[in-house]
């Protein structure tokens, strides 16, 4: 799913405010799994999954997780990437539907 750029720039808003109407409800740091030995797109999409309606789960990784992202996408789930270095991603998960 690809976003306008003023949808782009209404989730930098959000982000710069720390999210005033929405809860991050779950941190996720794939450096943690991957440094154990583990592959954290399982739990990732566990955790997307049981994600609320209204939430955002918040995902650090070392690179793009792009195949990670592709299989999380679905209807009422929306994502965006914020690059911070070359070595760390942020990818916010937001549940914009309350689950059936």
């Amino acid at each position: 799913m690809y976003l306008l750029k003023f949808e782009i720039m209404a989730l930098q808003e959000l982000i710069s405010e720390g999210f005033p109407d929405m809860e991050i409800k779950k941190l996720s740091d794939a450096n943690l799994s991957l440094a154990a030995g583990e592959q954290p797109v399982n739990q990732v999409l566990s955790d997307l999954n049981k994600l609320e309606g209204g939430s955002i789960y918040k995902l650090t990784a070392p690179f793009l997780p792009a195949p990670l992202i592709e299989k999380a996408s679905s209807p009422g789930l929306t994502h965006w990437l914020i690059k911070e270095k070359e070595d760390r991603f942020i990818v916010y998960f937001f549940r914009n539907t309350a689950r059936e």
